[in-house]
């Protein structure tokens, strides 16, 4: 079976694959520079003990800032697509014909309800407005995390650098 290298299908979803790797790849050399940041600029155990308590306690939150940071990517990723869906799924309802009778069901937890359009557009319009505002929220949420990261980073290295001299 041959690949075509111009199928639009085939390049939307390499470039979705790529966005991915790259997404996940800052945050993973944002965590393994904030913990590499510390163990390169002096060595922990030769410093005092009160301080090598300090610098544990900071890369601990900072593993917990880095976890929640992750968490909201991925609640930003899930709304997004949910977003998606319901604008994809509002457009394909747009293109049905006027007057035609077609049975729209709406889905309700696990099963599937009868439903007029009319319900159906309120109910996609009120997912995508939710969807929009969660993701403006979460994109601040995780603005305010990284910069809370960067911060623990700094805090790390001043103190190791410090505590060194």
């Amino acid at each position: 079976m041959a690949v075509d290298s111009n199928n639009p299908q085939l390049q939307k979803q390499m470039r979705q694959i790529k966005a991915k790797r790259d997404n996940q790849r800052r945050v993973e050399n944002a965590t393994k520079t904030a913990t590499s940041a510390a163990a390169e600029s002096a060595p922990i155990r030769s410093l005092d003990p009160s301080v090598v308590k300090e610098v544990q306690d900071l890369q601990a939150q900072l593993r917990t800032t880095a976890k929640e940071f992750r968490d909201v990517q991925g609640r930003i990723r899930r709304a997004q697509l949910a977003k998606r869906t319901s604008e994809l799924t509002k457009n394909q309802l747009k293109e049905l014909p006027d007057g035609s009778y077609s049975k729209l069901y709406r889905p309700v937890g696990k099963m599937f309800m009868l439903a007029s359009e009319s319900e159906i557009n309120a109910h996609l319009d009120e997912t995508i407005e939710k969807e929009g505002k969660n993701e403006t929220s979460l994109s601040s949420k995780m603005e305010y995390l990284e910069k809370m990261m960067k911060s623990q980073q700094q805090n790390i290295q001043e103190l190791t650098k410090s505590a060194s001299e």
